[in-house]
């Protein structure tokens, strides 16, 4: 057979397709695309994006800067290492109290 017809299915998409799979804007992909931190191609003057991939390198973005993926494979999820957890409740505001009748 054929090599060009065992090749796997095209995934490439736009930036605009993209940006409403992985729910960011259109401005935030563009930025991601000159910083690097996203793989595309670029097909006349528009980019596409292997979806695979870029989730691929996404996940590796965040292991980079997070230090450990937040969920295992296996679906358990825990604290990231070195990450505390933030403060819930106290925020550390004075409180006032009420004048009756205002001031």
């Amino acid at each position: 057979m054929n090599d060009r017809n065992e090749q796997k299915p095209d995934h490439r998409v736009s930036i605009k397709e993209l940006a409403e799979l992985i729910g960011v804007s259109t401005d935030t992909i563009r930025r991601a695309f000159r910083k690097g931190e996203i793989p595309a191609i670029r097909v006349k003057t528009a980019l596409r994006f292997d979806l695979d991939e870029v989730l691929r390198y996404m996940q590796r973005n965040a292991e980079a800067r997070y230090g450990t993926k937040a969920c295992a494979a296996d679906g358990t999820c825990r604290p990231r290492a070195g990450t505390p957890s933030p403060r819930t409740g106290n925020t550390g505001a004075q409180t006032t109290a009420i004048i009756p009748g205002g001031l």
